[in-house]
């Protein structure tokens, strides 16, 4: 099942917080435009990409391991990991 945006919007809208797998930090959501989600981190903003996790729900349906952080960098994107996988976790994807 491809990545329902919607489903997105609705988890981070009505619960606007990721906690990272390793740290176990909450940080806000704070918008989830039709690109990315945007996560407010100390000192700055950062946009986990829609495309990338696309992706990476295609990959883990395909049968590929996302587990770690590595796993994400090499299969797709330095793209804030550690973030793109809590929020795969949080939708129920690993």
């Amino acid at each position: 099942m491809p990545l329902d945006w919607a489903k997105v919007v609705k988890r981070y809208t009505e619960h606007p917080y990721i906690c990272t797998i390793a740290r176990k930090k909450e940080h806000p959501v704070t918008k989830v435009p039709e690109t990315a989600l945007i996560i407010d981190l100390p000192g700055r903003s950062q946009s986990i990409s829609r495309k990338n996790l696309e992706s990476a729900v295609k990959l883990i349906e395909s049968g590929h391991k996302i587990c770690t952080v590595e796993d994400y960098r090499k299969m797709l994107a330095d793209d804030r990991p550690s973030y793109a996988l809590a929020i795969l976790r949080d939708l129920g994807y690993i």
